[in-house]
């Protein structure tokens, strides 16, 4: 789980993960991969802009092959990348598979700014 200072505001814990994702944009294919994830939401990178509420279908085949409706509440460019913070509409049901997630690939400890 990721350590922060101060109180936690979020509903679900977060936990690091390196999880290359593909969604459709339109009729584009774009690829992503996700730096943190929980049940409401995760943190991505993407090389393409996005904005705050619009709605995409990612395929997480991690997950069993999920697919998961996003919506994006946050984004912020860093270099020629956008990292960007979903919400997952629904909440994933299941934090034993993020758990697992993050023991196979536990992701670097360096925030995706830090690595772009």
């Amino acid at each position: 789980m990721i350590s922060q200072s101060g109180p936690e505001r979020r509903r679900h814990p977060r936990h690091r993960v390196r999880l290359r994702i593909q969604f459709l944009r339109g009729e584009s294919e774009v690829a992503g991969e996700i730096f943190n994830i929980s049940r409401s939401g995760c943190l991505l990178v993407t090389p393409v802009t996005m904005r705050v509420g619009e709605q995409f279908t990612v395929h997480l085949p991690t997950i069993g092959g999920h697919t998961q409706v996003i919506q994006v509440v946050r984004v912020r460019p860093v270099g020629m990348w956008y990292v960007v913070a979903v919400n997952f509409e629904p909440q994933l049901l299941d934090e034993s598979v993020l758990l697992q997630l993050a023991s196979q690939d536990p992701g670097p400890q360096e925030e995706p700014e830090q690595l772009f």
